[in-house]
């Protein structure tokens, strides 16, 4: 996963630090939660292993700055996804799940 994240050595390096001491099970219970919802699943799936700007993301999902900024910031949370300066990039994690998660629509 790491190898098809498109993250540079500081953002792993970055994220690394600032998973280090998450507790996993709460974690996986908030990631669950998050990737319940159908607009996550697929803006996390758009992105996949791309740079996506953040109009590309609104082009591609029309919906409004609110709820799109919404939706990301819940991503983010879960660290599937950062913001970077190029655009929003899928973490290894956030890959994995696409690679590996069975939600009725994968």
């Amino acid at each position: 996963m790491i190898n098809k994240s498109k993250l540079t050595k500081e953002e792993m390096k970055d994220l690394l630090e600032k998973t280090k001491n998450l507790d996993k099970k709460l974690s996986h219970y908030h990631a669950y939660r998050t990737m319940m919802n159908v607009t996550r699943r697929e803006i996390l799936k758009y992105i996949g292993c791309e740079v996506r700007s953040i109009d590309d993301i609104r082009k591609k999902f029309k919906l409004d700055e609110g709820q799109l900024s919404y939706h990301l910031s819940m991503l983010e949370q879960c660290y599937y996804i950062i913001d970077s300066k190029e655009g929003w990039k899928s973490t290894p994690g956030g890959i994995a799940f696409l690679d590996n998660a069975k939600m009725g629509d994968y």
